[in-house]
């Protein structure tokens, strides 16, 4: 069955001990250091947003940047951008495919979803330059190039979701669980920060992310062919690494 799971563990590392859960449930508790913040994260923005018109939360947000945050978040939002995704991927087929392929395959996932979302559903869903324009003169962060079409949702913040849930699914420590969720949500908050999107687009680019994340893992952990191919246990230089 495609969610029937086994009970598997791997100990080859103290950090990183990627986990056949017995189901969703046990995924789900497992992984609750970063799924309890990104509920927590859902019920508060799904609030935010039904409470206050998307200009107004946009403004608020835009009237507290200041100096050093300005840096700060100029450059966390590289850590949700593609070639980062590309790296981390690669860095996991060196150690084993099926880690990889997870990296990969859902980060390919979230770009053709959020692209296909941008491009063919949401096209008319211009970004805060355009939106604002003559209307409230927006604070821009300096060295920022500011885009204006296609703002719903927001890549950056599907793609570092999906990403830092993939290694979460990897790794047993529930510290740095807590850790990735915050590096996900730190990212999407640089688009609205930078006045690249509104929150409703990172809202709804975390969600993209997370279901992309969720897909790929299922599939390559689950399913019958997939879960049964040995050479996705190997490095991506073909040496034998332990398997799940």
């Amino acid at each position: 069955m495609f969610l029937s799971f086994g009970a598997k563990t791997s100990s080859f590392s103290p950090y990183f001990c990627p986990v056949n859960y017995k189901n969703i449930r046990a995924l789900l508790i497992e992984n609750s250091a970063f799924f309890l913040p990104y509920l927590i994260f859902l019920c508060a923005g799904g609030i935010l947003i039904a409470t206050y018109p998307k200009p107004q939360i946009h403004i608020y947000i835009n009237e507290h940047t200041y100096g050093k945050a300005d840096l700060f978040f100029r450059l966390a939002t590289y850590l949700g951008d593609g070639v980062t995704v590309a790296i981390v991927a690669l860095a996991f087929l060196l150690y084993k495919v099926r880690n990889g392929l997870l990296i990969a395959l859902s980060g390919i996932l979230t770009s053709i979803v959020t692209q296909f979302l941008k491009h063919q559903v949401f096209s008319n869903h211009v970004r805060p330059k355009k939106f604002f324009e003559g209307i409230y003169n927006l604070h821009f962060i300096p060295g920022v190039e500011n885009y204006t079409e296609h703002s719903f949702p927001s890549g950056h913040s599907a793609a570092a979701f999906t990403l830092y849930l993939g290694i979460a699914l990897l790794c047993k420590n529930k510290l740095l669980k807590f850790f990735l969720f915050l590096l996900a949500a730190t990212v999407a908050f640089s688009r609205v920060y930078l006045s690249q999107h509104f929150f409703g687009d990172i809202y709804a680019g975390s969600a993209v992310g997370i279901a992309s994340a969720l897909f790929v893992y299922l599939l390559l952990w689950n399913y019958k062919p997939m879960e049964k191919a040995n050479w996705m246990n190997k490095s991506f230089l073909g040496k034998n690494t332990p398997a799940l």
